[in-house]
């Protein structure tokens, strides 16, 4: 992973965390992330200041950092059908997020979306799907502006005032 990708990286380390059930040591995490550990505990704390509810304990001689489970076993938010529908074809509006760290968590979360639909719902959003496109025009590819976010965000978590220009 890129060094400055700060953002990226941290969103990998929640991640990572939800799916662990022990734990991992900030050097699983470095080894996980190519980075170095030091790296890793300063994306830690910048989490915790943040409010992620991310806490170590010693198990077995070794420091592993968690998620409280409340984070990760959250109560699961009752959609009606109609709901987890437009939710879905909202898929079509996010993609102008392609190419950020947040676009493989899209497409995860409309994957569950659309599995917890019974087959006809299904069916019937497939149909519509053939006749149908939402989505913003036009939209920015924000790969070209990855090392400029990059920079905003890491301003941003450092507290720092930015100035943009717009040509």
């Amino acid at each position: 992973m890129a060094r400055g990708d700060q953002l990226g990286r941290q969103w990998s380390i929640i991640q990572i965390l939800i799916s662990s059930k022990m734990g991992k040591s900030a050097a699983d995490l470095a080894e996980e992330l190519e980075c170095h550990p030091r790296t890793v505990y300063r994306d830690l704390e910048a989490l915790q200041v943040a409010g992620f509810p991310i806490y170590n304990e010693m198990v077995e001689r070794k420091h592993l950092w968690s998620l409280l489970d409340t984070m990760k076993h959250q109560i699961p938010i009752p959609f009606n059908l109609t709901e987890l529908m437009a939710l879905y074809f909202s898929r079509d509006m996010l993609k102008v997020f392609r190419d950020t760290v947040f676009y493989d968590s899209l497409e995860s979360l409309f994957k569950k979306v659309k599995t917890t639909l019974p087959p006809e719902s299904v069916k019937y959003m497939e149909q519509v799907e053939q006749i149908l496109h939402v989505g913003i025009k036009p939209y920015k590819e924000y790969a070209k502006f990855k090392e400029i976010i990059n920079r905003v965000n890491e301003a941003a978590a450092a507290k720092q005032s930015v100035e943009i220009h717009f040509t």
